[in-house]
Order: C-alpha cells, then structure tokens, then sequence
C-alpha cells in the first residue's frame, strides 16, 4: 500500500479542483486532555490558506489556542471496485484525497474576516453573492485559517 501511495499522486490541478469541489473538510486538533478532536467543517481555499468559520467559542476553538498545529483532509469516494473479485479482501475504492498540516488560528482582522465570509458565501450560497455581510455578525462569527504547510493529493482507479 505503502508504494501505491508514493505512485498515486494528484496534480496541482487536480489538488486545486479538489479544493473548489469539496464542501466538507475533516479538522484534526489536539485537546489538553491529550486526545485528538476531528470534527465536519465548510471551508474555503483561496491564497493557499484554508477558512472556516463557527461559532467563537467551542472545543475547536479551545484546541487551537491550546496547540494550533493541526491537520485537514477532504476526500471523495468516487466508487468501489469490485466487478470480478472473488475475494472480498480484493475489493478496493476509487477515490481522491488531500491531507495537509498546518497552523490554525482565529482571524482578529476584520478585512480578511470579511474576506473570507465573502468567500465562504460565494462557495455555498453563490445566490447570495453582492449582499453585504453585517459589521455586527462579521465581528461576532469566528474564521479560523490554516496555513498550510504541507499537503499531499492522492487517487487511486
């Protein structure tokens, strides 16, 4: 499995449409309690940084301040391949996958913030596109980035 994945990588065009189709990311953090925290999060990517956002308090919210090193992965289950496997342990999934590291931290300027909204709603609201994003909630909702360190894009077909 090991050289499979050396073999299989994706592009960095596939990796950025990847990027754009997905809703769904998986973040990883650390508790105080020593145990790994991954939730569901929408997110955005633009400007190699990830963005996501929530409510501004919170066990992610928490984790982060406690150690921002954290992890994100997005993946796409496009099939299982099982068309003339005898074995049920030859069965094996078509898919494509990201998994990155990187530094998580809350957005405190307020421009990038907005930015970033303004993203998130173009990627899973586009019919709402050009309405203007109240002060009051821009402030008040908490936008966590990810800086990425490192990334890499599999498939396998």
């Amino acid at each position: 499995m090991r050289n499979r994945t050396k073999t299989h990588l994706l592009t960095e065009e596939q990796i950025d449409d990847l990027f754009t189709r997905s809703h769904v990311g998986r973040l990883g953090t650390y508790s105080e309690d020593g145990y790994p925290y991954v939730l569901p999060m929408h997110f955005v990517h633009f400007d190699n940084k990830i963005y996501m956002h929530g409510l501004p308090k919170g066990k992610k919210i928490d984790n982060i301040k406690f150690n921002s090193n954290v992890c994100f992965e997005i993946d796409e289950m496009l099939s299982l391949l099982y068309e003339g496997v005898e074995n049920p342990c030859d069965v094996n999934t078509e898919f494509n996958s990201i998994i990155l590291r990187g530094t998580a931290s809350l957005v405190k300027e307020f421009d990038e913030k907005h930015t970033a909204l303004l993203k998130i709603v173009e990627k899973f609201t586009p019919h709402l596109t050009g309405k203007e994003l109240p002060e009051k909630m821009v402030k008040g909702t908490a936008v966590i980035k990810i800086d990425i360190l490192d990334y890499v894009g599999r498939y396998y077909k």
